[in-house]
């Protein structure tokens, strides 16, 4: 038996000793600690979730009724909304889900007085007025991280939030895919595609790995918010915020990264316009058959495609015949924002 240190949720972990336990040895062990509340929550909280006891695994036994939050802990996205940790997703499916980008706020800490009722799992009321006093290690999962100067939690990737069985803040940022054709879409966390992307659009917040191909990708592009690693490409474009890697070949393509661009032994890149930041490292770069390879170490090549896409956006927000005047002044707010970081 595993008792939360606010006495609000207790876990029971059954292991496989080839002996029998039935359901008044489980009683006897909750009356013996001294439960008396929160049984019927948490049978309800695994339902709705459907989580399955497991030989060896704890899961929950006893909730505080009415708990919604720690105390001291204001989240700044809706738990209830949020992705299933125990159950598989295709990607289309992942866009119902909350999702955040890098290093954005996921809860504040309060240490002022809060308001709490209720009682714990011990049958003992919740003090209505307390001083929050909370231990962030507790509360602090996978791929998030606690900031001293804002008193907040953020996540230290893009991707999918959620709490754990501990009530802990998490972020789930490492997916996979299969093929991808004729969409646009907007993804959340780091990607690996084990197939070829095609005729498609994407904007990735996080890093993108390609095991097939990239191909016919022009119009939009592949946008990523992070670093590229691709064995071919050829006829598309790729911009990135961190490096791009061609394990192989790239024919053909707009390449830009704020970063470095690299290409090792064997590996090649031909035709089309490479920008980087930073440096180039390429094995062989150019075409004995002619063709016009433009190569160039460029300021930010990241943030000016970002600029036009936004630039493109605004415009378009702004000649349709029932204006949003919201989405035009969040494209202007992020304009704003880019020339500056591009100023700096």
């Amino acid at each position: 038996m595993t008792i939360s240190k606010d006495d609000l949720s207790a876990y029971l972990t059954i292991e496989d000793n080839g002996i029998m336990i039935d359901e008044k040895e489980i009683s006897s062990l909750l009356s013996s600690v001294g439960i008396k509340n929160g049984l019927e929550d948490a049978i309800e909280y695994n339902n709705k979730h459907e989580l399955t006891k497991e030989l060896g695994k704890p899961f929950l036994i006893a909730l505080a009724s009415g708990q919604t939050s720690e105390p001291g802990i204001s989240y700044k996205f809706n738990h209830e909304a949020c992705i299933d940790i125990d159950k598989q997703y295709e990607m289309d499916a992942l866009a119902q889900f909350e999702k955040v980008e890098k290093d954005q706020p996921l809860a504040d800490i309060s240490v002022e007085k809060t308001e709490a009722d209720g009682i714990d799992i011990f049958g003992k009321e919740i003090s209505s007025e307390s001083e929050s006093q909370v231990n962030v290690e507790d509360i602090l999962g996978n791929n998030v991280y606690y900031s001293a100067e804002t008193n907040q939690i953020l996540s230290s990737d893009a991707g999918y939030p959620y709490l754990d069985h501990e009530n802990k803040i998490c972020v789930k940022t490492n997916f996979i895919s299969q093929d991808i054709h004729d969409v646009v879409k907007t993804i959340y966390g780091n990607m690996t595609i084990d197939g070829v992307i095609s005729n498609s659009s994407l904007e990735v917040f996080g890093d993108l790995w390609v095991k097939g191909n990239i191909r016919n990708c022009m119009t939009d592009g592949i946008i990523v918010h992070g670093d590229v690693i691709l064995d071919y490409t050829e006829n598309s474009k790729i911009v990135a915020s961190g490096k791009i890697t061609v394990n192989k070949n790239a024919r053909n393509c707009l390449i830009y990264a704020n970063r470095a661009i690299e290409a090792g032994n064997n590996s090649s890149i031909s035709g089309g316009v490479i920008q980087s930041g930073e440096r180039l490292d390429v094995f062989s770069i150019g075409s004995p058959l002619g063709i016009l390879t433009e190569v160039e170490i460029a300021i930010a090549p990241f943030l000016k495609e970002q600029i036009r896409l936004t630039g493109n956006k605004l415009t378009q927000a702004r000649n349709v015949s029932e204006v949003d005047e919201t989405l035009i002044s969040s494209l202007v707010g992020n304009l704003k924002e880019l020339h500056c970081e591009y100023n700096n």
